[in-house]
């Protein structure tokens, strides 16, 4: 008896004179290691030493195979069956006229579920609760869905907005990997139609852009140059800064005042060019899923 992680050979040798010396056979039975129930249509191959199928035989209802050996020699012998482990014995040496008994008993292999993605749960129920998917279906604006960043495998963030209508992508910097700034077509004409849009990051404000209303009096130096100031530092933000592609959930585009929602500002001074916002796997995995729903 020899038995290996995937299953046991028992080997009885009878010995010449049980049939002509010109034949060689090999029988036998294909059970299951755990119960001893015979293995229907399992698959018994002879293999040569190098690896090569040279004849296979199918159980019947008991379990039971026969194999004509082709000549004396050695062989590997295999046996496999559906929803059990593949085995391999041998070598086994075999004299002219020798007949051969042996018994396999496989191993069940347990069936592999493809996982459920909890992720992929949290990743839902994170834009449903921001509001994404009813917005989407308002139909105003344009949306970029998780599935289809997933197929784009964008390297940048600005990579997912080419190609949208009214969106144009400006490069800042020199060389083919500068800084890429994004404008929309938006309301503001006094920017020939072109302008800077607010940019929100997990429903919090990220970039103010181009559209805003004068808060700061021009009379009181102060007030005007830390507004000054703010403008500046927010003219240098860009949507790439926000981290890389990979960590992007899902994208709203909101081209001019008139389609952006009330809780990105709606239509006012403040949207004039648009509105763009983006949600993140930062945001989404704060979204913690009952017990009974990650279960799976």
């Amino acid at each position: 008896m020899a038995r290996s992680g995937t299953g046991v050979l028992t080997l009885l040798v009878i010995l010449a004179g049980a049939a002509p010396a010109s034949t060689q056979r090999l029988r036998g039975r294909l059970l299951d290691v755990e119960s001893g129930e015979p293995l229907v249509a399992g698959l018994v191959s002879l293999l040569s030493l190098a690896g090569t199928t040279l004849v296979t035989a199918v159980s019947d209802r008991e379990g039971g195979w026969l194999l004509e050996m082709p000549a004396p020699g050695s062989y590997y012998v295999s046996a496999t069956r559906i929803g059990y482990r593949p085995w391999v014995a041998g070598p086994v040496v075999v004299q002219a006229g020798e007949d051969f008994t042996a018994v396999y008993h496989l191993q069940r292999l347990p069936v592999a579920l493809d996982p459920v993605e909890v992720t992929a749960r949290a990743t839902r129920r994170y834009l449903e609760l921001a509001g994404f998917y009813g917005r989407q279906r308002a139909d105003f604006g344009y949306f970029i869905t998780p599935d289809f960043i997933e197929q784009r495998q964008p390297v940048r963030i600005t990579d997912l907005l080419s190609g949208l209508p009214g969106v144009s992508l400006v490069q800042t910097g020199t060389g083919s990997v500068g800084r890429v700034a994004v404008r929309l077509r938006g309301s503001d004409i006094s920017q020939g139609g072109l302008c800077r849009p607010r940019v929100f990051v997990d429903g919090l404000l990220y970039a103010r852009g181009d559209s805003r209303p004068r808060r700061a009096d021009p009379t009181r130096a102060t007030e005007r140059s830390a507004e000054e100031e703010i403008q500046r530092v927010d003219q240098t933000l860009s949507i790439d800064d926000i981290g890389p592609a990979s960590m992007i959930l899902a994208i709203e585009v909101y081209r001019s005042a008139t389609e952006v929602p009330v809780q990105f500002g709606g239509t006012s001074v403040e949207t004039l060019c648009g509105v763009i916002v983006i949600w993140t796997r930062t945001g989404s995995a704060r979204v913690r899923l009952p017990a009974d729903t990650s279960r799976h």
